[in-house]
């Protein structure tokens, strides 16, 4: 499923973001003041993030400075590790390369775990995500794939489940006594969503964080339908293969924003789920 919506991340927020923030990072909030750091860095004082800020609502440029669900996560982290974040603009398809290569600390940019992966970094998992499904706000609620059975549901073309939807999903359908799901691919998600806004589809399914997106800015024309996440997926922070001491760290670190209640708020916020061990099990299997 990673990225389900990449392949559609707009080329202007790329471009935007090459200009707005160099390699090296740009300004992020400061650290607990008074806490002296509690790991090594590569730069003292500072834990230097390799995140790609292309993607919304994950990792994204708001008015020129770093935002998103990642970017909560890893000031919240470095506050409580002493350390002032700096955020590294990296393209999604090099970010793997830079942190083998030392360019940062560690990975925070919605990278899937799995098996390939856990052989090149060691992994910190941090939250899972899936897929939601998006209804007219007076709509029937549609909490599951099978429930999209004779339905037209708006996705964003090439991912997993403009390929699921109209094949194994429609398939269970067909087998019990039910029409097939009617998939119409669109190249980004805002014309998804058009499409279920002008009433050319019933439903929209799209990732979990991207569908709270839809309906935040919907004016209350939409509401998400399912009950829970649908193909979810382990995601973790990425340090270099055999850096014990900052996995470590940043395990503990997450354990007490769960202990303090920031963890379980900025999931709420963000429409996204802690992580199943079967999921995370379930990811480690995958190529």
């Amino acid at each position: 499923m990673k990225n389900l919506n990449r392949i559609a991340a707009l080329i202007g927020a790329a471009m935007a973001a090459t200009l707005a923030l160099s390699a090296c990072g740009g300004a992020a909030p400061a650290a607990d003041a008074g806490k002296s750091p509690t790991v090594t860095t590569k730069t003292s004082g500072i834990l230097s993030i390799g995140s790609d800020l292309t993607y919304p609502p994950y990792d994204m440029l708001t008015n020129g400075k770093p935002a998103g669900f990642d970017v909560d996560v890893m000031s919240a982290i470095s506050a409580d590790l002493g350390l002032k974040p700096q955020f590294a603009d990296t393209r999604f398809a090099q970010i793997v390369a830079g942190i083998k290569a030392d360019r940062y600390d560690v990975i925070a940019s919605t990278l899937y775990v799995s098996a390939a992966r856990s052989k090149e970094v060691d992994f910190v998992p941090y939250f899972q995500t899936g897929n939601s499904i998006v209804v007219p706000k007076d709509a029937t609620p549609l909490t599951n794939a099978q429930d999209l059975c004779g339905k037209k549901v708006s996705v964003v073309t090439a991912t997993v489940i403009a390929k699921l939807l109209p094949t194994t999903e429609s398939e269970k359908c067909k087998a019990n006594g039910k029409q097939p799901i009617t998939v119409q691919e669109f190249p980004t998600d805002p014309e998804a969503t058009q499409a279920l806004l002008s009433g050319q589809v019933d439903a929209q399914m799209t990732d979990a964080a991207v569908a709270k997106t839809v309906v935040d800015k919907s004016n209350g024309r939409v509401k998400i339908s399912s009950d829970a996440l649908i193909y979810p997926v382990a995601v973790g922070l990425a340090v270099k293969k055999g850096n014990a001491a900052l996995q470590d760290a940043l395990t503990k670190s997450i354990d007490n924003l769960k202990t303090s209640g920031a963890y379980t708020k900025l999931l709420k916020q963000y429409n996204l789920e802690p992580v199943n061990p079967a999921v995370l099990a379930e990811s480690l299997k995958q190529g």
